[in-house]
């Protein structure tokens, strides 16, 4: 079981590293960029946000389920705080990359 919680660490290190790419995109196909985005672009922005919130639940479903109630949620907070700590890095890293 030690595993699955330290996988799902990862796991959120990693999504957390996507999220402002997952963000950006999203918004951009939902809501258009210079021009309005078509149907079939607000279809493929809505499924790539849903598929991110589906993989952050699953995967502490899927690392967390069996622990008793206190674990759950103190493995839970560990998990928010790695998955902020990336997300805060990833927008650094691309607030001041030099590109």
């Amino acid at each position: 079981m030690a595993k699955k919680k330290w996988l799902g660490f990862i796991a959120h290190l990693v999504l957390g590293a996507l999220f402002p790419y997952v963000l950006i995109g999203g918004i951009v196909l939902l809501y258009g960029f210079m021009a309005p985005s078509t149907g079939s672009q607000k279809a493929y922005g809505f499924v790539i946000v849903s598929v991110y919130i589906l993989l952050l639940i699953g995967i502490n479903v899927w690392t967390l389920g069996r622990l008793d109630f206190q674990a759950r949620w103190r493995w839970l907070i560990i998990h928010a705080l790695a998955w902020a700590a990336a997300v805060i890095a990833s927008f650094a890293m691309l607030r001041f990359s030099e590109l």
